[in-house]
């Protein structure tokens, strides 16, 4: 049985592929836009309008919502024998797009939205990739340097 506090907010150690996607729905039935911004046309853009329509609020229960997934994200990278850094792959255009919404604009974020067809174009890879490497690749066998392989009985102790 997964330990849904270690599950969502432990940064530490691994996890399979089915925690992973229980995870991940979880985390899809407890954002009150998500069903709606998953049908339509430009879900990334009709989520953060849901969000900024939230104000304030929209703002920290997304934070409440992105601390989860990104440890699921990080003990699925620890899986498969990498570093959660590469997480930030991911994360970076969200990041940027959120802080516009908030924040407003800026000479910087105007010349950044230059390159905006760039960087959707770069989210949508590295999103497609995340998926199928976290979703749907099998973690390293054994023991790696973020801990034992997920479901594996943990050792016994010898006797002296």
């Amino acid at each position: 049985m997964i330990n849904p506090v270690k599950l969502f907010l432990s940064f530490r150690g691994r996890i399979g592929r089915r925690a992973y996607w229980l995870g991940l729905i979880v985390l899809v039935a407890v954002s009150p836009f998500s069903f709606s911004t998953v049908l339509s046309q430009n879900p990334f853009e009709d989520a953060l309008g849901a969000i900024q329509s939230l104000g304030w609020i929209g703002a920290l229960w997304t934070l409440a919502l992105f601390i989860p997934l990104a440890a699921l994200n990080t003990k699925r990278l620890h899986d498969l024998g990498q570093s959660g850094i590469f997480a930030v792959l991911f994360y970076a255009p969200a990041a940027l797009a959120t802080a516009e919404l908030f924040l407003g604009k800026s000479a910087w974020m105007d010349q950044f939205n230059q390159y905006a067809t760039y960087v959707v174009a770069l989210a949508g890879v590295a999103g497609i990739w995340f998926l199928f490497r976290l979703g749907f690749i099998g973690g390293s066998a054994g023991a790696n340097k973020y801990g034992p392989e997920p479901g594996a009985a943990p050792p016994i102790p010898r006797r002296a």
